[in-house]
């Protein structure tokens, strides 16, 4: 253990703590991290998963109390490619009625042929609140009553992967890091600042590789590496000089930083040899271009040794009025953004190194208001992906909700759906994915995790 993790252990539980350490893993956070790169996927604003993930439909036409614009035998399963269903348990929603002669939207059915095994959808999680900012922190950070949680990107970053120099990354949402380490944004300032700083000798357009110089570049008049000499050697100079021990670690500290690979040139050059897709492969959906680029800057992040969390975002789920014809197309500019990502990701080589975590701030209302729109509600849903064998096991759905969309709860040794309050039984809450989700990550034992303890009942969802 170094002196950091023992003071932040100290901080945590108090001076008697080091004659009680909680668990072996935290003198395992050392070292570079080598877990799978953490996707978050932040549909802002509260979506409605009886529009996709928990389909419910109308029965009759006339029926005034609908949930849905569909009929519910337009609700299917994945197929195969011969177009036979392949009984999973998975279930998605049709486009609503009015968008059937639609042909420009991507379709729930492409994603769930497509990606089918790696699913795990958790339906009628009980957020317990219909305030945004409660339930950004609920279902980000797995915490509903205390403020300042981390979210569940930064604190595996600041529990796995300290020595990452932008270790999580986020493009909006709640993206509270509590201190354990930094929120990085790279939108299209953050990537400028990113070429300059792994460029620092291009004085004008940093990304452009044809950018004036401040020094010459060259074998015979190295001034780049006569500076560098005479920085290493006033540092060791200085080092020299002290005799406090927090001035020399520090300074060490500054040595070990200088000589290091810059890996902010790395990401740039992974960037400028992996070139994006251009808007035109999304059919004029901008908001499914907006989320592909996200995703893109992703992975290049994570491939080079920069980051191992990033948070992206898609907004527009607060449809209070005209609910079909606004949140549909959301849901559908999103699956189609993860689509992209996931089809580079396997043409990089790193399907199998990625966990994907989809989510909202809650649900909306079962039935629509006097001006067709959705308001807010508590039941929502969450879906994982990842490599089926290691990570995540998919083709599976846990947690219910009743045909009025109230949430049902789960047996805790079965994982079955049962009905609310129910002796034994427990509540899905974005907690008790959360409690999980650590457990997944290796984290839960280290002492940024116990200083935010969650204390949920744990349950084996993953495995």
């Amino acid at each position: 253990m170094n002196r950091r993790e023992f003071l932040k252990l100290m901080g945590v539980t108090g001076t008697g703590a080091a004659l009680s350490l909680p668990t072996m893993e935290i003198f395992a956070q050392t070292g570079p991290y080598t877990g799978p790169l953490w996707l978050l996927v932040n549909c802002t604003g509260g979506w409605d998963p009886t529009s996709l993930w928990d389909p419910k439909g109308y029965t009759t036409s006339t029926d005034p109390a609908r949930v849905n614009n569909y009929p519910k035998t337009s609700i299917d399963q994945p197929r195969n490619a011969s177009g036979q269903t392949v009984g999973s348990p998975l279930r998605y929603a049709p486009p609503p009625d009015s968008f059937l002669a639609d042909t420009t939207l991507y379709r729930a059915k492409t994603f769930y042929d497509k990606y089918y095994t790696k699913m795990l959808v958790f339906n009628g999680v009980d957020s317990r609140t219909n305030s945004h900012t409660d339930g950004q922190r609920h279902n980000w950070s797995g915490e509903l009553a205390r403020t300042g949680f981390p979210n569940i990107g930064a604190l595996i970053a600041g529990a796995a992967a300290q020595e990452r120099p932008m270790s999580y990354i986020t493009n909006g949402g709640y993206s509270t890091t509590a201190n354990l380490t930094s929120a990085n944004r790279l939108n299209s300032s953050g990537l400028s600042a990113l070429y300059e700083v792994a460029y620092p000798n291009r004085s004008q357009t940093a990304s452009l590789s044809t950018s004036r110089l401040y020094f010459p570049d060259s074998s015979a008049t190295d001034t780049r590496g006569l500076i560098k000499t005479a920085n290493a050697a006033r540092t060791q100079a200085l080092l020299n000089s002290q005799n406090l021990l927090s001035v020399r670690e520090a300074i060490v500290q500054l040595q070990v930083a200088q000589g290091r690979p810059n890996l902010f040139a790395t990401m740039a050059q992974n960037l400028a040899s992996n070139a994006a897709l251009s808007s035109a492969s999304f059919n004029g959906r901008s908001s499914a271009y907006a989320l592909y680029q996200q995703g893109h800057t992703a992975l290049a992040a994570y491939e080079s040794g920069v980051a191992a969390a990033v948070q992206i975002s898609m907004s527009g789920f607060d449809t209070h009025s005209n609910h079909d014809a606004l949140h549909y197309p959301r849901l559908m500019d999103t699956l189609q953004g993860l689509d992209a990502i996931l089809t580079e990701a396997q043409s990089r080589g790193l399907a199998d190194r990625i966990v994907v975590m989809v989510g909202s701030d809650f649900g909306r209302t079962p039935f629509y208001n006097s001006g067709n729109g959705k308001d807010h509600w508590p039941i929502t849903s969450m879906m994982f992906m990842g490599n089926s064998t290691q990570f995540i096991r998919g083709n599976r759905v846990i947690g219910a909700t009743t045909d009025t969309f109230a949430a049902m709860w789960i047996n805790p040794s079965t994982l079955q759906p049962v009905a609310a309050n129910t002796a034994g039984a427990i509540r899905l809450t974005p907690g008790v994915v959360h409690d999980a989700v650590r457990r997944l990550a290796g984290i839960s034992g280290t002492a940024e995790a116990i200083q935010f303890s969650l204390n949920q009942p744990q349950l084996n969802l993953f495995a």
